[in-house]
C-alpha cells in the first residue's frame, strides 16, 4: 500500500524517538532550508527528517537524491497545509487541548497500569524532561494533528467508498496490506441491565414535573443546575454545538422539532434515562443544545436478574449455532446481533481493554462466562485463533472499507496540496 504521506504517530513513542535521536545526531549547522508562504523550513528540521527516513524500508529503497527530494517535498507540503490553516480561520481553543492532553496522560496511565504521579518519574527518567515540558511538547503536536484534521474535514470530508471502489482497492494493494498477527475470530451476546418498569415510570413522572415547573415560567438553566444529573449541569444544562449524527437519534430527533430557544413538550426516553431537551441555537450542519437529564437506575434485583438471565443463556449453548441463533434473538448490539454476534478478527494488541481478560484463557469453540462490562452482561465465544492471518474481503471487509476510505481520502487531500502549492509562494534555498 502506498505510504500515507500525512500519517500521525502514536504521540508517545514519537516523543521517545524524537529524544533518542537528540542524543544520538550531529550538532547541525542551522540554516533555512526553504520558505513557505512566509514560514521557514530550517535546516535541522529538514536534515533530522532526512536521518529519520533514511531509516525506513521505504527510505533505503531510494537514491539519496530522491530520498531528499522525497522529504523535502513532504516538509513543504505540510507548510502549506498550515498556510490553509491561517487562510481557513481555523482556531483551535487551548481548552481543547488541555482537554484532549489530559485525556492522552489519563490514557497513557491507565494502559501502563499506573498512576499519573508515576508516569510523571517514567517521563523524567526515560526522556529526561518534566511533566510540563512533556505537556508542552505533546500540545503542541495535538494542536497540529487537530489542525490539521480541521483542514481535511473542511476539503475532503469523509468518503464512503462503493463496494466496486473496495474491490478495486483490495486487488491493487491486497499483497502490501500488513497481515494479522497473534489474532482471535470473536462473537459476542450484549444483554444490557435495565431498570424495572417502576423506576422508569416514576423518573418520567418527576421529569414531566419538572416541564410543568418550566412552564410556569421557571428559567431552563436554574433547573438544570438543580436537577440535572449530567455533567452539564453546572453550565445550565448547555450541552454545546454537536453535528449531525454525533447525539442519540433519539434525542436528535426530538432537537428537530424545536424551534431556537424551545424544550420539549414531553421527556424524551434514551438509555440514560429521561431528557428534557432544549434547542439554543442552529447552524447549516448542527445544533447547539441543553437538557435535563434524570438518570433511570437499575437496582441490585435488576442487575441480579440480568446475570441470572445470562447465566441460563450461557448454560443452554452448546454449538456455534446455538449461539448464533441466541445472539441473534438475545443480543441487543444492534452491529453484530444480526451477524449471529460476529465481531470479526482481532489482534489480541487492538482488542478492547475490557474483552482481554475474559478471552484469555478461551479454548477455540468455549464461551465464557457472564462478564459486566459497562452496564451489560456479555458472552464472549472464541470462533478461531491464528499466529498470523492475511486480510480478506470475506471475513475483514469493514477493515478493508476504512483502509480504501483512507486513501481515497490521503488522495483527495495530496492533489489539493499540490493545488494550494502553486498559490503560494515557496522559496528553496538549500541546494546541497
Amino acid at each position: 500500500m502506498k505510504k500515507a504521506v500525512f500519517n500521525f504517530r502514536c504521540l508517545f513513542l514519537a516523543l521517545c524517538a524524537m529524544a533518542a535521536l537528540a542524543a544520538a545526531e550531529p550538532v547541525l549547522m542551522e540554516g533555512v532550508a526553504a520558505v513557505v508562504d512566509g514560514k521557514p523550513i530550517m535546516r535541522s528540521e529538514y536534515l533530522n527528517n532526512l536521518y529519520r527516513f533514511q531509516e525506513t524500508p521505504e527510505g533505503s529503497a531510494m537514491s539519496e537524491e530522491e530520498q531528499r527530494k522525497y522529504v523535502l517535498d513532504n516538509l513543504i507540503e505540510e507548510k502549506v497545509l498550515l498556510s490553509r490553516i491561517d487562510r481557513d480561520s481555523i482556531v483551535v481553543s487551548d481548552g481543547e487541548i488541555d482537554q484532549r492532553v489530559n485525556a492522552h496522560l489519563q490514557q497513557l496511565a491507565s494502559s501502563q497500569n499506573t498512576n499519573l504521579a508515576t508516569l510523571e518519574k517514567a517521563i523524567r527518567a526515560q526522556l529526561g524532561i518534566s511533566m510540563a515540558q512533556y505537556r508542552d511538547q505533546l500540545a503542541k503536536q495535538i494542536r497540529g494533528h487537530i489542525e490539521m484534521q480541521r483542514v481535511r474535514q473542511r476539503h475532503v470530508g469523509s468518503i464512503n467508498p462503493t463496494k466496486k471502489e473496495v474491490d478495486a482497492f483490495y486487488a491493487s494493494y491486497k499483497d502490501s496490506i500488513p497481515p494479522q498477527y497473534n489474532c482471535v475470530l470473536l462473537s459476542h451476546i450484549q444483554i444490557p441491565i435495565v431498570p424495572n418498569e417502576a423506576i422508569v415510570d416514576s423518573v418520567k413522572q418527576l421529569a414531566e414535573a419538572l416541564i410543568d415547573t418550566l412552564n410556569l415560567g421557571m428559567s431552563f438553566e436554574l433547573l438544570a443546575k438543580a436537577h440535572s444529573q449530567d455533567t452539564s449541569a453546572a453550565k445550565g444544562g448547555d450541552l454545546g454545538y454537536f453535528k449531525r449524527g454525533q447525539l442519540d437519534p433519539v434525542f436528535e430527533r426530538a432537537l428537530d422539532q424545536l424551534k431556537n430557544g424551545q424544550y420539549s413538550s414531553a421527556p424524551v426516553k434514551t438509555s440514560l434515562g429521561w431528557h428534557i431537551p432544549r434547542v439554543i441555537g442552529r447552524k447549516e450542519d448542527g445544533v447547539r443544545s441543553a437538557q435535563i437529564l434524570l438518570y433511570t437506575i437499575p437496582t441490585a434485583k435488576d442487575s441480579a436478574d440480568i446475570l441470572a438471565r445470562a447465566d441460563s443463556l450461557h448454560n443452554s449453548i452448546k454449538t456455534a449455532d446455538d449461539f448464533a441463533a441466541a445472539a441473534r434473538k438475545y443480543s441487543e448490539d444492534k452491529s453484530s446481533n444480526f451477524a449471529g454476534g460476529r465481531l470479526g478478527w482481532f489482534q489480541k494488541g487492538e482488542m478492547v481493554p475490557a474483552y482481554v481478560d475474559p478471552v484469555s484463557n478461551l479454548q477455540v469453540g468455549e464461551v465464557s462466562e457472564p462478564v459486566l462490562i459497562d452496564g451489560a452482561y456479555h458472552l464472549f465465544r472464541l470462533d478461531d485463533s491464528r499466529q498470523i492471518r492475511e486480510l480478506t474481503l470475506e471475513e475483514d471487509y469493514g477493515k478493508i472499507e476504512q483502509m480504501c476510505a483512507s486513501h481515497m481520502e490521503n488522495e483527495k487531500l495530496s492533489s489539493l496540496v499540490k493545488k494550494w502549492r502553486e498559490e503560494v509562494h515557496v522559496e528553496i534555498r538549500m541546494t546541497e
